[in-house]
């Protein structure tokens, strides 16, 4: 019975210690060449996963409750083997380049959407929050540990009104049934984020910059910039 299952799934034998639970209604494509180590995939009802050919997938667990997955040709996507790396996409949209490597966890909603462009390597430990429109481009190097939000990531509820959710929806704390505040993220081409670099909501980052390690960018910059600091300055780049 489960190997019938895996032949209707298009499920190989290159697709090794995991799981793949599709929800009636929902669409699973994915090119032969395809492989899945140790990954647990979920798809909602109004869910949709496409991975093009000779993509890798890795210790990642994937939940689309509704809305895309898409993962260009080439594309490697290597998480945590401690426990895996979680891509969630509650409601929205995440569009991965061709020949990505991409390490970083991923939450999506409110319709968020989100894309990176090729030959793009994102490090571990890294966090991108989407909830309204994140795009990084071409050729763009980003380290361990960053932060990449076009959100507050919760609404600034009074006092009262935070204690009756926290009580009402006890164990999840925190939970959100409303968009909290949030800007569109562009980080152009050619751009290098140094480890611990963190940016923020509305935040436009014109190509070839360089963001040093642990700033916080919380104002859009220009292109050819060098970016420091908490909260971050920037200064043209000057040839070494």
């Amino acid at each position: 019975m489960k190997a019938l299952l895996n032949k209707l799934l298009g499920i190989n034998a290159k697709q090794a210690n995991g799981s793949i639970r599709l929800a009636k209604g929902a669409q699973f494509s994915k090119h032969a060449s395809v492989v899945l180590q140790n990954c647990s995939i979920q798809l909602g009802k109004e869910a949709v996963l496409v991975l093009h050919e000779n993509v890798s997938l890795k210790n990642y667990n994937i939940h689309v409750h509704s809305g895309r997955l898409e993962i260009g040709a080439h594309t490697l996507l290597l998480g945590s083997a401690n426990g895996g790396t979680a891509l969630n996409i509650e409601n929205g949209s995440l569009t991965i380049a061709n020949h990505c490597v991409v390490k970083a966890e991923f939450s999506i909603r409110f319709g968020g959407q989100c894309s990176i462009g090729e030959y793009t390597g994102i490090m571990e430990g890294t966090e991108i929050r989407c909830d309204e429109w994140v795009s990084i481009g071409d050729f763009n190097m980003i380290s361990y540990e960053c932060f990449i939000y076009d959100t507050n990531t919760h609404c600034d509820y009074s006092i009262a009104e935070r204690r009756k959710r926290t009580m009402t929806d006890f164990p999840n704390i925190g939970a959100e049934k409303e968009k909290p505040i949030a800007a569109p993220v562009n980080i152009g081409n050619d751009c290098w984020l140094g480890k611990r670099s963190v940016v923020l909501k509305g935040v436009q980052l014109g190509d070839n910059s360089t963001v040093a390690a642990c700033a916080v960018l919380t104002k859009s910059v220009p292109a050819e910039s060098l970016v420091y600091g908490n909260p971050a300055v920037h200064r043209a780049k000057t040839k070494e």
